[in-house]
């Protein structure tokens, strides 16, 4: 068995393993309410996920397309969003900032430039607008394929303005554009694809343009990377264009090379109105995880503001969309068969759980009591019973029925699936709140209730998800209606001369209808939550947190249970 009473192994641990799926060693640290989120330090942008669409420039949180490829926010993955921020805000804390020649050439404040170069008036450091400016322009002479953080806000910014951003790839003339537009509007060219959030095309000098679209621009706040931007533009056309061919034509291979900006535009729209003003126009050159522990003071400047602002943007999200019923509601159809599926509107307890963690630590961060209501008012579904009735939110099911084994669910179906991960880190958001919050006080207290009941549960049904060889996602095989969801009805399987065509649609629907295997990136998640239940959640039950935390251990590294 491997010790974790070693006073390093209680503080941190790695785990690796053999298996033919290459993933890299991963290290386990102590989750901490107001630390780092799971104890993990390291960063890598979250936008650049697989099912992130892109990042909303109204809210500056990320628009999911899992469950439907035109967007929606999905509660969970913007908390997983704000959490990675806190972290990479705290890391950034700690670094030193220093100047150098270099240091000057890592950030461009175009704001600046536009006023020192008498374009717009200098009105308490902001850069007004005057009536007879069309437009500001800055062609860079000094260019850096990694400038591609963007920080700009402004306000009263007139009907059809639009930030635009000129690029040409490194190993060519090729013409990108990105825009950000107080319009509806493509503009010049033609569309190849749209949504509400943006439109993709190209024009006679760009063989790509990318238009957001901005839904109101009283205030106008941006918190881009421009690589992210023309790296997701990219991977949609990709995923949702039908003829793939005429993309292939457009860009060629050089859409994974890297680009450079070489101006940038702010047209003004002519509506009459309130002249209004750019606050902030920065260029800068991101700061990720690599081992560097000093950079010139602008630039380290700029990346904690961008992390805390995106941070505190998910935060933000969460007070203002959060229903009276405490819920925050996905609007994707969620389908699990034909006849087991989540309609728009349901409510995820892993969503509310990460939602909690999220909050409490913006309140700790701002002082603002806004948030920690919110986390409050999160608790609400956690009491409340899975029901086809959307319009009142609740995650709680019943293991096998059984009253004394409350299960929080992340898809709230009937019957119920019981997904593991998603439970667990409910219950890292219900120690979060109860940990910050008195006892006395009726939020803590709660919260505090809660997690003592679904860590009972977990203690007894965390078994079932052993399979001898890894870990199970979930349990839904466990209800034979979940057992159908390929097809209505299963027939016997057709066997010809001693075998069974692999192409069988009774065969797939048979084994999709089995046990549900846990990918090995989800068995390291499960890892990850059994060290945070054994040395910080619930260290009262350390022995059988421990116990699979070994075996499951040694599942990654190729060994498997006895057999008879």
């Amino acid at each position: 068995m491997l010790d974790t009473s070693h006073p390093g192994l209680r503080d941190l641990l790695e785990i690796s393993h053999c298996n033919n799926q290459t993933l890299s060693p991963q290290i386990l640290k102590k989750h901490s309410p107001l630390g780092d989120y799971m104890g993990q330090s390291t960063f890598s942008e979250p936008e650049g996920k697989t099912h992130v669409l892109l990042i909303d420039p109204d809210y500056n949180i990320p628009i999911s397309r899992q469950w439907d490829s035109k967007g929606h926010p999905y509660p969970v993955q913007i908390a997983q969003y704000g959490l990675a921020y806190y972290s990479h805000f705290r890391k950034l804390q700690n670094l030193k900032g220093t100047f150098n020649e270099k240091s000057s050439t890592s950030v461009l404040d175009l704001k600046s430039h536009f006023i020192e170069q008498r374009k717009c008036v200098d009105l308490n450091k902001s850069c007004s607008f005057v009536e007879k400016t069309a437009s500001l322009t800055y062609r860079l002479k000094y260019t850096d394929s990694k400038l591609t953080g963007l920080i700009a806000s402004g306000v009263n910014w007139p009907k059809d303005s639009r930030l635009i951003f000129r690029a040409s790839f490194l190993s060519s003339s090729r013409q990108i554009e990105t825009h950000f537009a107080c319009s509806d509007l493509f503009g010049d060219g033609s569309v190849i694809i749209s949504n509400r959030y943006w439109a993709l095309g190209y024009n006679e000098l760009s063989v790509l343009k990318v238009v957001y679209f901005l839904r109101q621009c009283q205030n106008v706040t941006l918190l881009q990377n421009l690589d992210m931007v023309i790296t997701k533009a990219v991977s949609s056309v990709k995923l949702d264009l039908r003829d793939k061919s005429f993309f292939r034509d457009l860009l060629g291979s050089e859409i994974d090379k890297q680009f450079v900006v070489n101006e940038v535009e702010l047209v003004i729209g002519k509506e009459a109105r309130p002249l209004g003003q750019l606050n902030e126009l920065l260029l800068f050159i991101p700061i990720g995880d690599d081992k560097k522990s000093v950079y010139g003071d602008q630039q380290l400047t700029a990346n904690r503001e961008l992390a805390r602002r995106r941070f505190l943007s998910a935060a933000e999200w969460f007070v203002k969309n959060q229903q009276d019923d405490g819920s925050w509601r996905v609007e994707a159809k969620r389908v699990f068969t034909s006849h087991i599926y989540l309609k728009p509107g349901w409510c995820s307890a892993m969503g509310q759980g990460q939602a909690i963690s999220l909050l409490v630590r913006a309140a700790n961060q701002t002082k603002d009591p806004r948030f920690q209501a919110a986390a409050g008012r999160a608790l609400g579904p956690f009491s409340r019973p899975v029901n086809s009735d959307s319009s009142n939110c609740g995650v709680r099911a019943y293991f096998m029925d059984q009253i004394t084994l409350p299960w929080f669910e992340e898809y709230p179906a009937i019957p119920s699936v019981f997904v593991l991960n998603g439970f667990i880190f409910s219950l890292i958001g219900l120690y979060d709140l109860c940990k910050v919050s008195s006892n006395v006080h009726e939020d803590g207290a709660k919260a505090a209730e809660l997690l003592a009941e679904g860590v009972e549960t977990l203690v007894h049904v965390l078994p079932l998800f052993d399979s001898g060889f890894g870990s199970l996602y979930d349990l839904r095989h466990l209800n034979p209606a979940h057992a159908l969801r390929l097809s209505p009805h299963i027939d016997r399987l057709h066997v010809e001369r001693g075998r069974v065509s692999v192409d069988n649609r009774n065969l797939q629907a048979l084994l999709k209808g089995g046990p549900n295997r846990a990918r090995w990136e989800y068995h390291r998640v499960h890892l990850h939550q059994l060290f945070q239940m054994a040395n910080v959640i619930a260290p009262q039950y350390a022995s059988t947190w421990n116990l699979f935390f070994d075996r499951w251990l040694a599942y990654m590294w190729g060994f498997r249970s006895g057999h008879n």
